[in-house]
């Protein structure tokens, strides 16, 4: 009994601080996803510019 009384907080705060830093790091991977989602459509827009500004100039 004595033990569970010295190491039972210690074993809540870190069943506690395992569940925060699983929540934390799901949302800061749903952002992470979101802002390469938005990347990966801006870089094909990029991609199609820099086509058309190749075809314009002059070639060598």
């Amino acid at each position: 009994m004595q033990y569970f009384l010295t190491q039972g907080p210690f074993a809540v705060l870190f069943v506690w601080l395992l569940i925060y830093v699983m929540r934390n790091n799901r949302e800061r991977e749903k952002q992470l996803h979101q802002t390469l989602n938005e990347f990966a459509s801006r870089y094909d827009i990029v991609i199609d510019e820099l086509r058309e500004i190749k075809d314009r100039l002059p070639r060598r």
